[in-house]
């Protein structure tokens, strides 16, 4: 295969990996209902099934990177993909609550390898501007998943139940290991791995965690996704409750945003290598702050509607993820030696600040469109304050070399 195409391949097969995530979370959020009458469970139930996933797959962040780094990219993605098919499977067949949990629980772990070794790979692969402008291709093709994931699970909630969802997870998870298998290459030499002795571990952790710079750009990463993820994890209440739709309505709130998502992505590949990555950010925080006004103020003055609720958050997500791409290689190019840790680190710190919105922040705050409006900017915001920081203390540039 010429080199371009087998590069376009491993970006397909990356994008893929990655929605992993969104499918999880988004395909059975139509399907709340139903799984809570077969089931017996309430709605905190139902929400902590949602935290649990996240948990787990935040937890497990910690490891794939670094295990990656010792082991091969190829050969932890492969493992992690069996795990995650034979626990949708599983799902597809609980008949308790509990089991659900604890099975959604072992679902996270499992299916956070994809986006944590595949953006090492991207890395492996890729370098400078060049990877400022893969990253945000993945990025735009990966946000197909959260537009149609609801609308699937929809689709499959209303044709033959909750349990298909799971077996459609599964499904992907059969497809990934087989294009993983023929399509992927490993991209870490033996000679660039790392030992997974303890204790070399524990100095690289260590390492990383007193590197301020890395820890504040994956911050930011998490606060600025934070203000848009809370909305996808309300997303039963707000369109149930507060807009007063049904399960087959989802892509009327998801298709919009996400349709943000990718364009933010889109423009943040078209001007990679044409405007400084400084210039960059503070253009992609204009736009979040545009969005996140609109929001409070469609809260507080505009009778609810889904266009006026909908809409804030399309422009939030556009600069929200016209960011994303630029600040995650910044992370990873603080530890330019482990950049499988530093994915796992940055996901880690991702994925934490979402099961704390997931089972903490949003059960406290989806009971009115202004509370979820002002708790938007309050992450904006905090976002905001660190990258002014980082913008005042560090030169935002990518390092050149691999």
């Amino acid at each position: 295969m010429p080199r371009p195409l087998q590069n376009k391949f491993v970006i397909v097969i990356i994008t893929m990996l990655a929605m992993v995530a969104p499918f999880c979370i988004d395909t059975y959020l139509p399907s709340f209902p139903s799984i809570a009458t077969d089931l017996d469970a309430s709605p905190v139930q139902m929400q902590q099934s949602l935290s649990l996933y996240l948990l787990g797959f935040a937890v497990m962040t910690l490891f794939y990177g670094s295990v990656s780094d010792s082991l091969g990219r190829r050969t932890v993605i492969l493992f992690a993909l069996i795990g995650f098919s034979l626990t949708s499977i599983g799902l597809a067949l609980v008949n308790d609550i509990e089991l659900f949990l604890l099975l959604r629980l072992i679902q996270g772990a499992f299916a956070s390898a994809g986006i944590v070794v595949g953006r090492a790979v991207v890395r492996d692969l890729f370098h400078g501007h060049q990877a400022q402008q893969v990253m945000s291709t993945v990025m735009l093709l990966f946000g197909i998943a959260p537009a149609i994931a609801p609308v699937i699970g929809g689709l499959f909630e209303v044709a033959f139940g909750w349990r298909a969802i799971f077996i459609f997870l599964a499904a992907w998870g059969v497809v990934l290991i087989l294009l993983v298998f023929c399509g992927l290459r490993e991209t870490l030499p033996k000679e660039r791995r790392h030992s997974m002795h303890p204790l070399v571990l524990l100095k690289n952790y260590a390492h990383a965690l007193t590197r301020f710079h890395f820890l504040e750009l994956a911050l930011i990463v998490a606060f600025n996704f934070g203000g848009f993820f809370l909305y996808i994890t309300a997303a039963p209440q707000l369109m149930f409750k507060h807009l007063g739709l049904g399960a087959g309505d989802f892509y009327i709130m998801f298709v919009p945003m996400v349709g943000g998502m990718m364009l933010g992505a889109f423009l943040s590949g078209r001007t990679a290598g044409r405007i400084s990555v400084r210039r960059a950010l503070q253009v992609g925080y204009a736009t979040m702050l545009v969005g996140a006004v609109l929001n409070i103020s469609q809260a507080l003055f505009i009778p609810v509607s889904p266009f006026y609720v909908i809409a804030p958050l399309v422009v939030y997500g556009m600069g929200m993820s016209f960011c994303m791409p630029m600040l995650s290689i910044l992370g990873m190019d603080e530890l330019p030696n482990h950049r499988g840790l530093a994915s796992s680190l940055q996901s880690c710190v991702h994925m934490s600040m979402n099961a704390l919105i997931a089972g903490v922040v949003v059960p406290l705050v989806f009971d009115t469109i202004l509370h979820l409006a002002l708790t938007m900017l309050v992450m904006y915001s905090i976002a905001l304050l660190l990258f002014i920081n980082v913008n005042r203390r560090k030169s935002l540039e990518y390092m050149i070399d691999p």
